[in-house]
């Protein structure tokens, strides 16, 4: 589809391997494929994330933490930004120790000193999850908080911190110069849940419903793709987005994340993850009450795609 294209404003949180899906889409062509002329930008400082970009007009589609939206309605907003497409079907982060012969047991944490992602609250939230659901109480951990993630990564290889909590391709770098050990892949731990989605304001995705189609369906291509491509032909094509990293490193971090189903194989968002994900967020108190799937979740336009 070359004919009557369709300029569109894409932003992400931030640049991490966790996010492939879009580089994929992005760098394979499989948006420009369905007419779509697509500007690709991380979200820049004057925004704290991207939905304060889609509500001051600077993005039209953005990547975002499901939970922000959930978040607002739990506060009292009557209308919030809808989630249509699932980017991420598990959390991607992960916690690692220093190199030790020792197997690691959950209760190790207890009391240990803890460098925690500090740039989202949702990693956090769901690293709460995870500590609950192996009987050690996060109140136990001696947190080291207010780190950048380079921050964060310099501080532990100068010896401060038991554990770090890190997304790819942190972690893998740490694990390769032998800085690290990987301890507990939080993916595995808190198992599927409706983790990071394509968002955007209901206003566009009304008056922009054929735009919105063809990027699902060019977005659904993408996922197709990337599941069934080998690891080294995915890092490959995305580590143009990593030019500071080496490809190899790259190419592990996506075969990490593919081996523990990370990324879904269709974008649907279905009832079930949003409700495992609002699990995490009540258990760390940071909404009361669970929000309607109908009032955050807008299926419709996956479901045109690839049925429901």
């Amino acid at each position: 589809m070359t004919h009557n294209r369709r300029p569109l404003r894409l932003m992400e949180t931030f640049r991490s391997v966790f996010y492939t899906p879009i580089y994929v889409a992005v760098a394979g062509g499989f948006l420009e494929s369905e007419g779509l002329d697509v500007s690709f930008s991380t979200c820049p400082p004057q925004f704290p994330h991207p939905l304060s970009a889609l509500n001051h007009g600077a993005a039209d589609i953005v990547q975002s933490g499901i939970m922000r939206s959930i978040i607002a309605s739990d506060w009292g907003a009557e209308t919030v930004p809808a989630h249509f497409a699932k980017i991420n079907a598990r959390d991607g982060f992960f916690v690692l120790g220093k190199p030790s012969d020792e197997e690691f047991r959950w209760e190790d944490l207890r009391g240990a000193s803890v460098i925690p992602v500090g740039f989202s609250p949702m990693p956090w939230a769901s690293f709460q999850f995870a500590l609950r659901n192996n009987g050690v109480g996060p109140e136990t951990l001696s947190l080291i908080p207010g780190l950048s993630l380079d921050e964060a990564v310099d501080s532990f290889r100068q010896g401060l911190g038991d554990f770090i909590h890190l997304p790819e391709p942190a972690a893998e770098i740490l694990i390769a110069d032998g800085t690290a050990d990987l301890v507990a892949p939080l993916g595995p731990a808190n198992g599927h849940v409706a983790y990071s989605s394509f968002a955007a304001a209901n206003s566009f995705l009304d008056r922009e419903a054929d735009t919105v189609h063809r990027f699902v369906k060019g977005f659904s291509r993408a996922l197709e793709w990337e599941s069934r491509a080998p690891a080294s032909g995915v890092g490959e094509l995305v580590s143009q987005f990593f030019p500071d990293i080496a490809e190899e490193l790259v190419v592990r971090s996506v075969a990490r994340y593919k081996e523990q189903e990370t990324w879904p194989r269709d974008p649907r968002l279905e009832p079930p993850e949003y409700h495992s994900l609002q699990d995490i967020l009540i258990g760390a108190s940071m909404v009361q009450e669970r929000q309607p799937y109908e009032k955050v979740v807008r299926p419709e336009f996956v479901q045109a795609v690839v049925g429901g």
